[in-house]
């Protein structure tokens, strides 16, 4: 059985077009869905509350929680041996999940699987990313998969077997639920970004690696979940990438780390108004979970 957790954040048409898509394509017997709505507007959650199909659950909170938070929400209500974590904004043209499952069974070293990534015009996507770090902020990704391919798989290229990845992409990740309750779920003071890279780095410890499989696919529409405030999210992806990395890296390395990229924003004048965020000692203290309008009015609950 696999628990499908997806969050809801004013996209309730988006929503409801990957719930169809999962319902018409995942064919596992006794798998759930459950929609964790992240404090929406009132009409956009009344469009789910009234358009959701039957056996789906929703679940409305009355903060605006983040990524994380939200979906380990959610993920406290499944009671599937499979936790398959997927944005609003994808869609399923197949069905990608029942031999991601049978993979997982019989690789119980992957401690979570996604397929390759695929934009709305059909065009293959990076589906994975290489670890954080000096070395990948100095030296030229391109320059590392040529060079040491194992290490640094080609983000370029279309595979054609299943490959181990440092982390995958957080629009679809399937993990055994027992696996992901080891490691500790997502991170929950995170908001926004840097969540696959927090968790893959919490599966290596416990000996489970992340791998793409090329071989299924599914579609991203590209952020649509997350169009509005583009500076505000880019900016988010810094606060988090170095609170990520500080956790996972201790205070030498994190700081050789921040002045590396504070030397490319630098160099890079469109990304300046990151630079208050990023010398700011607890840059969590930065972060738009602030900024947004985190209570449900008190007519809208």
């Amino acid at each position: 059985m696999v628990s499908f957790v997806t969050i809801n954040y004013n996209t309730a048409t988006l929503t409801l077009q990957c719930v169809r898509s999962i319902l018409s394509h995942a064919t596992l017997q006794g798998s759930e869905i459950i929609i964790v709505d992240n404090a929406s507007a009132a009409d956009d959650r009344e469009m789910l509350e009234k358009s959701l199909p039957e056996g789906c659950r929703l679940i409305c909170s009355r903060q605006n929680l983040g990524f994380g938070a939200a979906n380990m929400l959610g993920a406290n209500f499944a009671g599937g041996d499979y936790l398959c974590f997927i944005n609003s904004d994808v869609l399923l043209p197949e069905d990608c999940v029942t031999p991601l499952t049978d993979y997982l069974a019989e690789h119980p070293d992957i401690g979570c699987i996604t397929p390759q990534q695929y934009n709305k015009e059909g065009q293959f996507v990076r589906s994975f990313n290489h670890e954080n770090g000096v070395i990948t902020e100095i030296i030229p990704k391109g320059l590392l998969e040529k060079c040491f391919p194992y290490r640094y798989p080609s983000r370029k290229k279309l595979h054609s077997e299943p490959f181990t990845a440092h982390h995958i992409n957080g629009a679809f990740m399937l993990f055994p639920a027992d696996v992901f309750w080891q490691c500790g779920g997502f991170d929950i003071n995170i908001f926004l970004y840097g969540e696959e890279y927090d968790v893959a780095m919490r599966l290596g410890r416990i000996g489970k690696r992340c791998v793409v499989d090329p071989t299924h696919r599914f579609i991203h529409l590209q952020g649509q979940s997350a169009r509005k405030a583009r500076s505000k999210t880019k900016r988010e992806g810094y606060i988090s990438d170095l609170y990520t990395y500080q956790k996972h890296n201790g205070n030498f390395m994190y700081l050789l780390y921040k002045s590396v990229i504070l030397l490319k924003l630098l160099l890079h004048f469109h990304d300046w108004y990151a630079i208050p965020a990023i010398l700011c000692g607890n840059t969590l203290s930065r972060s738009m979970r602030h900024d947004v309008n985190i209570f449900v009015k008190p007519e809208e609950q």
